[in-house]
């Protein structure tokens, strides 16, 4: 097993999802509703070192074909339905919550784990906004919809993500935590981040504003 994120580490208080509004998982184009294979590499990472192999293939069992061949054999470089990554976010969601109640955010965490790797031993605020800049700059890498924007704020940074036609408070919740484990990895101690705005609840934009010491 390898080891934890650093969010699952911290002994402060969990970030708890707030699962609530609108949901459009396919759009008016399904053609650009799509990901990254490499989101459910990370999540299957996670599943296997937190459920192991046992838990992983009971979690396999409850998912749609589609979807479970994703996350059985993920591809990185493959383009994946969105709404089968919020299906697989769902159901280890229902399935961890009562052992892990932010497990969405962990499995975000897990992502920039997967993304970052390496660990700053005091913080490098440079270098975390330079990797903001560059997760704005890359995001159609990552997505075929939907444009973001990184903001330098006085104490931290804002990212405002634009133009989705597909969104969940699922996938925003697993955002919170690719936030806060990239803010740990560059040295951060309190990472703190918070969806001011969503799409979810009829705002042009999800805004994650971000603040660190």
């Amino acid at each position: 097993m390898r080891a934890m994120s650093l969010l699952m580490q911290r002994k402060a208080p969990a970030t708890l999802p707030k699962l609530e509004g609108k949901e459009v998982l396919v759009g008016p184009d399904p053609s650009i509703a799509k990901v990254k294979g490499v989101m459910f590499g990370g999540r299957k990472q996670f599943l296997l070192d937190t459920a192991g192999e046992d838990g992983f293939a009971r979690l396999l069992e409850k998912l749609t074909p589609r979807t479970r061949g994703y996350v059985k054999t993920p591809l990185a470089s493959s383009w994946c339905e969105f709404e089968s990554l919020v299906e697989l976010d769902r159901t280890i969601h229902e399935t961890l919550k009562a052992q892990y109640p932010n497990v969405l955010a962990l499995i975000g965490a897990a992502s920039a784990e997967l993304g970052i790797g390496r660990i700053y031993r005091s913080l490098d605020s440079e270098e975390l906004v330079h990797f903001l800049e560059n997760n704005a700059l890359f995001h159609d890498q990552y997505q075929k919809f939907g444009s973001v924007r990184f903001e330098r704020t006085p104490n931290g940074g804002r990212m405002i993500y634009t133009n989705y036609p597909v969104y969940s408070p699922i996938f925003c919740g697993s955002a919170i935590g690719y936030f806060q484990e990239s803010i740990l990895r560059h040295g951060g101690t309190e990472p703190n981040v918070v969806e001011t705005k969503c799409h979810c609840h009829g705002d042009k934009s999800c805004t994650f504003e971000m603040t660190w010491k």
